[in-house]
């Protein structure tokens, strides 16, 4: 009998996924695993150690297995642990709805015939009770007139498309709920629709199941029930971590009829953060984890300091710096070397410094997903040309700075290298033409606005500009020109960006455009600061951006007063500085989700990514009352619990 330790504690949950994953007898099942129990792992490793009999039968029908990761690295991960094998389908959640719809033109077609007209009716209400001139009576109006543009033209459509990693934009393009709400609408409703996946799908395995978008994980559920025994629908996930309110809430109560496999041991944190993990918990579901034998000790701090008067910027600095004492490791002494974690990404650019630039971009529903994870198409002119050709030229690096030229500027392709006569400068030398221009903007140390910088490069074309840019360039400039010619010949429109109105349309302030306006103003030193921040390259992130990571070091900081979404968490909620208030109580009493329930999660999340220590900064209207929160329920011992001294430190 072998001897069991921390390394083999949880083999019994592996072993009831890979007898789960067979063609003769699939089970679907649901695998408990909190915080650095290694989910992902056992993930993997079921999907290693399928036999070749296996294997060779999926191939021999040409079925796979999907999985569904939470982003786009977990998935390249997993691809190069399978070796790439194409019997493995690996994508996110929304390239593998839109992989189950693509191509369905006709079907898609009568889905927003039916949908559509629904959704104006509704706008067009909103519209009517709305007041005159009010932003909501505008967005409505907006809405109306492109909903119905959009109706219109549905039948000129051949092919729709969609990028499951940017922004969708243009009358054949889908938005990103709308791909979920299609393929959750086609595995309920369309028999052939389900026949297909399953003949084209023995197993389909959900990573972070728990953040799964409720429409398609209720359908996928639904579809599991409809076709138990012919499916195995595997769910690996922990609801303690959901992040977003739009996963299943009661996901782990749904799934009474799987195979509830569940791992006991975290194998990321010391024994301290581990057993604060389980006090948070503890009056939520309970569930307990175990430290490894050979991570004992491990450090943890709550900071706390009022919330008016209070320099915030030197009291972290002091906490850092106290860490640094009480750990003897000198690294909590650099900021670079801890992670500090916000409930807002807006906190994060504040710290950061590229607020100006941020908070214009965040607020668009069809910019903000793009811009807060980096894949914004227009943005990348900024952080993938503009940036490191500036960069390189400050480096005095001239074959970085022509690489950069190369792969991306009109000028220095081949026809524009060709384009020269004996009275006209080649393309190469109109790049170095623009190359000087553009960094005289920078002379003498000077921070010149993205706006500045944009209007440099159209001027002398050195890249091609987005459509978004197009409004918010001088009317004399060579691009605007090209566009006015343009839209002179197509006489009014109305597009789904905005750009133009109907000659019988009031004028409209167009949110997009101004977003790009009011962003465009921010210093372009802002763009590095940002895209440090998207490629995970700073020391601040959100409890949204590090599911999944661990850290050494880590600094959660919780600020109730700077919070600009007041529906998503409250600390001092949690803590009993302030009650429920009357809406959240409404929910309680209707069993609904409750602020209390979000912030308990988002707490949890945070503090489970440190591996050897944890500062909690806390600021307060009432820091007593926190305190002796923390110490009656025991998640804290008074010796761990750091007041602020007058003054702030």
């Amino acid at each position: 009998m072998t001897d069991v330790t921390d390394a083999n504690r949880d083999a019994t949950a592996d072993e009831t996924i890979r007898a789960c994953l067979s063609l003769t007898a699939p089970r679907s099942f649901f695998l408990f695993a909190g915080a650095g129990s290694g989910k992902t792992r056992s993930l993997k490793d079921a999907l290693e150690r399928l036999d070749t009999q296996t294997l060779t039968t999926l191939r021999k029908h040409s079925r796979k297995i999907a999985v569904i990761t939470y982003t786009n690295a977990a998935a390249d991960e997993i691809t190069r642990r399978v070796k790439a094998d194409p019997v493995f389908q690996v994508q996110t959640i929304h390239s593998f709805a839109w992989s189950l719809i693509e191509g369905r033109t006709a079907d898609i077609r009568g889905w927003l015939e039916d949908r559509l007209p629904t959704e104006i009716a509704k706008d067009q209400a909103t519209y009517e009770k709305s007041r005159a001139g009010s932003k909501v009576h505008a967005t409505s109006f907006k809405k109306v007139a492109s909903k119905t543009k959009r109706l219109e033209r549905l039948a000129e459509i051949r092919a729709f498309t969609y990028a499951p990693q940017g922004d969708n934009f243009g009358r054949d393009a889908l938005q990103h709920a709308e791909v979920i709400a299609l393929a959750a609408h086609f595995l309920t409703e369309s028999e052939t629709f389900q026949n297909i996946v399953l003949a084209r799908y023995p197993f389909i395995l959900i990573d972070e199941s728990q953040d799964t978008m409720k429409p398609l994980m209720e359908a996928l559920l639904t579809f599991e029930a409809r076709h138990r025994g012919r499916i195995a629908l595997g769910l690996l996930g922990d609801t303690m971590q959901r992040i977003y309110t739009d996963g299943l809430r009661d996901l782990d109560q749904r799934v009474g009829d799987f195979a509830q496999p569940a791992k006991q041991m975290n194998h990321r944190s010391r024994a301290r953060i581990v057993d604060l993990a389980n006090a948070i918990r503890r009056d939520d579901d309970g569930r307990q984890q175990r430290a490894r034998e050979d991570k004992p000790g491990g450090t943890v701090r709550v900071f706390l300091a009022p919330s008016e008067g209070t320099d915030r910027a030197a009291f972290e600095a002091w906490t850092r710096a106290e860490m640094a004492r009480i750990t003897e490791d000198r690294a909590w002494q650099d900021a670079e070397a801890i992670k500090t974690l916000t409930i807002e990404r807006h906190m994060a650019a504040a710290r950061l410094g590229f607020s100006e630039l941020f908070e214009p971009l965040s607020k668009p529903d069809k910019l903000k997903d793009g811009f807060r994870d980096g894949t914004l198409p227009a943005m990348r002119l900024f952080t993938y040309r503009v940036l490191p050709l500036v960069t390189a030229q400050r480096n005095g690096d001239a074959f970085a700075a022509m690489a950069v030229l190369r792969d991306g500027s009109p000028l220095v392709d081949k026809r524009g290298i060709r384009a020269g006569h004996a009275d006209q400068a080649s393309g190469l030398d109109a790049a170095r033409a623009g190359v000087a221009a553009l960094m005289t903007l920078f002379k003498d140390e000077r921070d010149p606005s993205c706006a500045e910088v944009l209007a440099v490069v159209a001027e002398h074309r050195l890249f091609p500009i987005p459509d978004q840019f197009r409004p918010c360039l001088p009317d004399n400039s060579p691009v605007a020109q090209d566009m006015a010619d343009i839209l002179a010949e197509l006489g009014p429109t109305f597009d789904e960006q905005g750009l133009t109105t109907p000659e019988d349309t009031p004028p409209i302030a167009t949110t997009i455009t101004e977003a790009w306006t009011q962003a465009l103003a921010a210093p372009f030193s802002q763009v590095a600061r940002y895209l440090a921040y998207v490629e995970d390259r700073s020391p601040y992130g959100t409890h949204q951006g590090v599911k999944g990571l661990e850290f050494p070091r880590v600094m959660v900081v919780a600020d109730d007063a700077h919070t600009r979404f007041k529906g998503l968490a409250s600390y001092e909620t949690l803590f009993e500085v302030k009650p429920l208030g009357p809406t959240a109580q409404k929910q309680a009493d209707k069993g609904e989700e409750t602020t209390i329930e979000r912030t308990r999660r988002l707490l949890y999340v945070t503090c489970t990514r440190a591996e050897e220590s944890l500062a909690l900064v806390l600021y307060s209207v009432a820091p007593d009352t926190i305190r002796h929160f923390l110490i009656f329920n025991g998640w804290m011992s008074e010796d761990e619990v750091v007041m602020a001294a007058p003054g702030g430190t």
